[in-house]
């Protein structure tokens, strides 16, 4: 009988496949030490009044809401090279989640927190400010909805911390529901990663959850805390991973794709002190935004003075 040594087709494609999967795994993980061996904590704005959702567009501003529970009225804009702030959007009312889309235009949830004429349900908008200044009511939605972002083509996502439910708006302004889970209760971080998967932190349960493009919900990890019911603020994919805020444990947290949350940056202390990773303290983060041109991470914090801060990596 003779005996073939060869590899079929077939399984010289899978080998392929493994191996490029593998390698990019190892690129990633490389890459993740390499940027933090040298990262450090600065503040770049003190006293900063917006401690909510985070943003950054293609020329590295930075917007922040200002939720300040719910006495909040703005989205500040911040030039990171001098620290200067200014007023992007005005005449809100608690806002929360933001993003910037290509074009520049900003999506902002807006909870005016009113009731709907059927139900005793508060309802919120998600509000489009344009480039030439226009102010549009883009959509209407239920609950208390929150964290915000935007896939390719310009669909926006959005969290609701009162409802299991992500919403999707299309570029033409209709309103669906993109996935319904039991788990999403909660939710206000969101964010993207390069593969179109769509993952929402669960503030009260410090759940990642990860949601396929074809709305299959399964548990990616879970943030540890001291506390109840104040885990996650929000979200952001860098580098391969998820990173979050841990609220209760004045501390930034690392995911990784398959599950392992570790920590990341703050040494637990509630306080604004800059430093390395791991000496470095955080005052109550809340937003979280990255910037992956420029290498750096943003966080806002809700302490008694607030602060924006940012995490270089070099």
């Amino acid at each position: 009988m003779k005996i073939h040594n060869q590899i079929s087709r077939p399984a010289m494609m899978y080998l392929a496949l493994l191996l490029v999967l593998i390698s990019q795994t190892a690129c990633t993980d490389d890459f993740i030490g390499k940027i933090t061996r040298n990262a450090k904590v600065e503040t770049l704005v003190p006293a900063f009044q917006a401690n909510d959702g985070l943003s950054v567009d293609r020329f590295g501003t930075v917007y922040a809401s200002s939720f300040s529970n719910f006495a909040g009225t703005e989205v500040l804009k911040v030039n990171p090279k001098t620290g200067v702030i200014g007023v992007a959007v005005d005449s809100l009312v608690a806002p929360t989640g933001n993003v910037v889309d290509k074009a520049g235009n900003i999506y902002v949830v807006n909870n005016i927190r009113r009731l709907s004429a059927d139900s005793n349900q508060t309802k919120a908008d998600v509000l489009k400010f344009a480039t030439d200044g226009t102010r549009t009511v883009l959509a209407t939605l239920p609950g208390f909805p929150s964290g915000i972002a935007i896939d390719p083509e310009g669909n926006l996502f959005v969290a609701n911390y009162s409802l299991p439910v992500v919403h999707k708006i299309g570029f033409d302004g209709i309103a669906t529901v993109f996935v319904q889970d039991p788990k999403l209760a909660g939710g206000v971080g969101i964010t993207f990663d390069k593969r179109n998967n769509l993952f929402v932190g669960n503030f009260i349960s410090g759940d990642i959850l990860k949601i396929s493009p074809s709305s299959t919900v399964e548990l990616l990890a879970t943030i540890p805390t001291r506390t109840e019911n104040v885990v996650i603020g929000y979200i952001t994919y860098f580098a391969g991973s998820i990173f979050a805020t841990a609220i209760g444990e004045n501390a930034i947290y690392r995911v990784s794709m398959d599950g392992e949350a570790t920590l990341f940056a703050g040494n637990g202390i509630q306080a604004t002190v800059d430093g390395s990773l791991d000496e470095a303290s955080f005052n109550v983060p809340n937003g979280i935004t990255a910037d992956p041109f420029r290498k750096v991470l943003y966080v806002t914090e809700g302490g008694t003075e607030g602060a924006l801060r940012v995490i270089r990596f070099r």
